[in-house]
Formats: C-alpha cells, sequence, structure tokens
C-alpha cells in the first residue's frame, strides 16, 4: 500500500510503538522507579525494626519480676495497651513491607529484557503487516503489541505516579511521626534500664519513668496511627488506585474499533 493511503490514527500507533520500545531498551523508567521502591523499602523496614524494638522491650518488661507490688501492677497496666498497639501496628507493617517487596520483585521482571525482545519482535512483525496490506492484520498486531507494553510498563508507571504523589503532597509525611516512635522507644529503654538496677534509687526512677510513659502514650498512639496511614497510603492503597486507573485506560485503548 502507499503512504498515502495510511490513516493518520495508524501513524499515531506507529510512533507510540517506536516511543515504548526506545523507553523499554533506555531503562530509564525502570531504574527510577526501582530507585524509589528501594527507598521506601529502606524507610518501611526501619519503621518495622523501631516497631519490632518496642515489641521486644514490652515483652521482656512485662516478663520482669520486681519485689515491689505496686509497681509491677503498673507495669501490667501501662504496657499491656503498648504492646495492644504495637503488635497491630506490626501486623499492618508487614502488609506494607509485603507489598513493597513484591513491587521491586515484579519490576525486575518486566524490566528484564525478555520483555524488551518480545516488544521489538511484535514491533517488526506490525511494521511488516503495516506495509505489507491493510486487511486487518495491523490492528490486531497493534494490540497485541499494546498488551505486552501494558505488562511491561504498567508497574513501572504506577510506582512514578506514586512517587509523584508522594513528592508533592505527601513530603515527610512519616518522618516527624517515626521521631515519636523513637522517642518513645528510648523511654522504654530507660525504663528497661533502670527495671535492671538495684536498690532505692531503681524504686525512685521508676515512678517517675512511669508517669511519663503515660503522659506519653496518647502521643505515641497519636503518631503511631498516622505512621501507618502514610506507610499504606504510599505503599498499598495509591499504587492500587493507580494501577487500576492504568488498566482501565489499557482497556480503553484496546477497545477501541479497528476503522
Amino acid at each position: 500500500m502507499s503512504l498515502s493511503e495510511v490513516r493518520p490514527r495508524d501513524w499515531g500507533w506507529l510512533l507510540a510503538a517506536i516511543a515504548l520500545l526506545a523507553l523499554a531498551w533506555q531503562g530509564g523508567v525502570d531504574r527510577l522507579a526501582g530507585d524509589y521502591v528501594s527507598a521506601s523499602l529502606v524507610d518501611a523496614g526501619i519503621i518495622y525494626g523501631t516497631a519490632r524494638g518496642i515489641n521486644a522491650l514490652v515483652s521482656a518488661l512485662q516478663g520482669t519480676e520486681l519485689d515491689m507490688w505496686l509497681v509491677t501492677f503498673s507495669i501490667g497496666e501501662l504496657l499491656d495497651p503498648i504492646n495492644d498497639v504495637i503488635e497491630r501496628f506490626s501486623a499492618v507493617m508487614t502488609l506494607a513491607v509485603t507489598s513493597l517487596v513484591i513491587q521491586q520483585l515484579l519490576l525486575v521482571v518486566v524490566s528484564d529484557v525478555t520483555f524488551s525482545v518480545a516488544l521489538t519482535a511484535l514491533a517488526i512483525a506490525t511494521l511488516v503487516a503495516w506495509f505489507v496490506a491493510r486487511s486487518g492484520g495491523f490492528p490486531g498486531l497493534m494490540k497485541t503489541f499494546l498488551v505486552v507494553a501494558f505488562l511491561r510498563f504498567a508497574l513501572a508507571l504506577v510506582i512514578l505516579a506514586n512517587l509523584w504523589v508522594d513528592r508533592v503532597f505527601l513530603p515527610d509525611s512519616s518522618g516527624p511521626e517515626h521521631q515519636v516512635m523513637q522517642s518513645f522507644y528510648g523511654d522504654l529503654e530507660e525504663v528497661d534500664r533502670t527495671v535492671r538496677g538495684e536498690g532505692e534509687r531503681k524504686r525512685s526512677e521508676l515512678a517517675g519513668q512511669f508517669d511519663e510513659l503515660q503522659a506519653r502514650f496518647t502521643e505515641f498512639v497519636d503518631g503511631a496511627l498516622r505512621l501507618l496511614g502514610a506507610v499504606l497510603l504510599k505503599s498499598v492503597i495509591i499504587p492500587l488506585l493507580f494501577l487500576f486507573a492504568v488498566w482501565r485506560l489499557a482497556g480503553l485503548v484496546l477497545r477501541l474499533p479497528d476503522r
């Protein structure tokens, strides 16, 4: 067929194919998405480690036997709700970390050279069909190419969209709350060191430290909930929403009529 017979939309398909092919082999999108997921995984791991450290300290303190009955009663009364909150926090953080690990592994899979080779082969086949005839093979091959391209780029695009939302709308959304958790962890370490001490000094210090922990418990819970919400939003909820949006967009493109 002559170039004059080519529809403008066919030129659009081919230009899109060339652009996607260039992105696949260049790999910049994959590297940017991979760096963001890796950084998010490190941050989530640090937060999870803080939570597990609090959980370990609380468990150790709850299992400590003291000669002061009233103080022992206060330990149990104070640490039970802390332990409950941190165990639930750790469980949800496990979900967030798992989501990031899955994203990282899937990104490695879809950025493998196999997908780029498949895209290249489909692009060549589409180009041949485009020049040979307009019997319907070109639109069919182009849609197959778009399906493979969706599998190749969807996750990276979702991660980059998440990166954009994080940088524009959620800057430093977890730092202050994590500092509250770390401060609370430090307070628990002080209590643990005092509990392992001896004599009257321990009795006098424990009373003040328990009062301080009780006063900061509400701040700790509030910070933990805010931190949990920020991590879940960035690692689970936003990626799922963007993936759904990309999926719907791909469905609309594939349902476009061939003529």
